[in-house]
């Protein structure tokens, strides 16, 4: 049986009393992509060229009323040669996901085809569903939830525990009742899941919401993706050969 997740204004008074004295850290994740089914049907010949999987780290800094998802390690260009003159650069754009879960807002800055957005707005309830399934994950019993981006036309499963109370998880995702440990994007498309858990006490200030890039609202970023991706055929990559 799934249920529809409502989730209240009213959520979050009580998740410092839950956490007890453990009520911050960091969890760190590792991101995996699935490098070819990324590429577009033109660009199918490029599989021979490039690794199947690329996998990087990221961390999630959380108290007990903010977080901060963020890269966890400087990242490198990749690059790819066939032997035939033909070379393939590869780098993931930054991207910072901050919560203030208290006051109720976001605040992203995500680099967007080589342009700097900083999306502010306020932090809404997810339209997640909640099933019965359940999995353990580093020692936690976590909860499946499915939701799905309608934008984009994928599936999404999120694996959450309310072990950590904190409505949080990597990247964009969150607003579930705990933090998300996994998510698994189209069945292996991207598969994000926790390496470790970490409760430590935090530099002050290490939590901070971004502050560079053009200042958009959640719904002009959405809009402008949705452009992109009907500029590059429905999808959010585009190949260039010379």
């Amino acid at each position: 049986m799934k249920l529809k997740l409502l989730l209240a204004g009213l959520l979050f008074p009580w998740i410092s009393a839950l956490f007890g004295q453990q009520n911050e850290g960091i969890i760190y994740y590792n991101e995996t992509y699935n490098m070819h089914r990324s590429l577009p049907p033109e660009a199918a010949d490029m599989k021979a060229m490039i690794p199947e999987f690329r996998t990087q780290k990221n961390e999630l800094l959380f108290n007990a009323s903010e977080s901060l998802y963020r890269n966890a390690e400087e990242e490198d260009e990749d690059e790819f040669n066939d032997g035939g003159g033909m070379v393939i650069k590869m780098q993931r754009p930054e991207a910072t996901f901050y919560r203030d879960f208290t006051g109720r807002k976001k605040i992203d800055a995500r680099d967007f085809f080589g342009k700097n957005y900083l999306i502010a707005d306020t932090l809404t309830t997810g339209d997640w569903k909640v099933a019965m399934d359940t999995k353990e994950i580093l020692g936690y019993n976590c909860l499946k939830a499915t939701t799905t981006d309608t934008l984009r036309k994928r599936e999404i499963v999120a694996w959450f525990t309310d072990a950590l109370p904190l409505p949080t998880g990597p990247a964009q995702f969150g607003q579930l009742p705990g933090t998300i440990l996994e998510i698994d994007v189209n069945d292996g498309e991207i598969v994000i899941a926790a390496a470790k858990v970490e409760f430590k006490k935090l530099k002050k200030g290490e939590i901070a919401a971004p502050k560079r890039g053009e200042k958009v609202t959640d719904a002009e970023f959405q809009q402008i993706m949705a452009d992109r991706m009907k500029e590059n055929g429905g999808r959010m990559m585009r190949v260039i050969r010379n």
